[in-house]
């Protein structure tokens, strides 16, 4: 028996079949990339305003900590709309105004030179040392006579950090303070201010030593004396950001009014701007 093969004819696709596919495909490519164009633009602009808000927003809760530690009347501000500068509380307590029934107990004497005093309340004071360049303030106003920057006026006083502790303050030299708190408050402050300015597309977190004389308010931000600064956020419009203090009328309740602007640089692929408000209420009474 003869046995036929079967040759089947094979064809592949001509030319125009595969320009035919090829713009059908491109046609419904193009569609396509209309309806999700938009999706993924507003994803990575929201990406991009979630990390600008969360930079800013760290930055002003750390910022705002470092204020609600302040000595009272402590803070002011420097030259331009983003510069303040403030004395940090180490802590504080009450001190002795009369002794015991027995007669015993250091008192805080106002009227003479006195070295030492009782604490009898105190918040976050260390149980012993730890007082290392460190001064006791009473009764600090902010203004002449009364203001913890100018060692002139008394209310500041170093502290002999080595024999002093939670129960106890004694001062490096008998000073006498002039004037009483109505509340019996002391804080304990360290040597040095703390200062926030806006330089470079940052926010800058510097100090300053206390001199042994005035420590005037910063000539410019930032300046020379400025020691240990670090950069806070980065990526700020400092012609936008700013810091403004309303110390209030009755000077026990200042407002710190905080405006913070960000931007995304142009290396993201992105132009997005975003801006915070905070305002902290600083405890201003003495």
């Amino acid at each position: 028996m003869r046995a036929f093969t079967r040759i089947c004819a094979q064809r592949g696709f001509t030319l125009v079949e595969a320009i035919v596919v090829i713009v059908i495909t491109g046609i419904i490519a193009a569609g396509v990339a209309v309806f999700i164009r938009a999706p993924v633009e507003g994803y990575v602009d929201s990406v991009a305003r979630a990390e600008l808000t969360d930079a800013a927003d760290t930055a002003l809760r750390r910022l705002s900590r470092d204020v609600n530690a302040v000595l009272p009347n402590s803070l002011r501000q420097g030259p331009g709309a983003a510069c303040i500068e403030f004395l940090p509380t180490l802590g504080g307590g009450r001190y002795r105004v009369a002794p015991r029934a027995d007669g015993t107990g250091n008192i805080l004497d106002f009227t003479q030179n006195d070295p030492s005093f009782d604490v009898l309340a105190q918040n976050g004071l260390p149980p012993t040392g730890g007082f290392g360049n460190s001064s006791v303030v009473v009764y600090n106003l902010g203004i002449p006579g009364a203001n913890a920057y100018d060692p002139n006026d008394r209310n500041r006083a170093a502290i002999n950090a080595g024999a002093s502790n939670a129960g106890l303050i004694t001062l490096a030299a008998a000073n006498q303070l002039p004037f009483r708190s109505p509340g019996n408050r002391f804080q304990v402050i360290q040597n040095a201010s703390v200062v926030y300015y806006c330089a470079g597309s940052a926010i800058w977190r510097a100090s300053r030593a206390l001199p042994a004389g005035v420590l005037a308010a910063p000539a410019a931000c930032p300046q020379a004396d400025f020691a240990g600064a670090t950069v806070l956020v980065g990526n700020v419009d400092c012609a936008q950001s700013s810091f403004a203090y309303n110390a209030a009328v009755s000077q026990r309740n200042g407002i710190l009014a905080l405006t913070l602007v960000l931007t995304q640089p142009a290396s993201r692929g992105t132009n997005e701007t975003i801006s915070l408000y905070q305002e902290v209420q600083l405890d201003n009474t003495p």
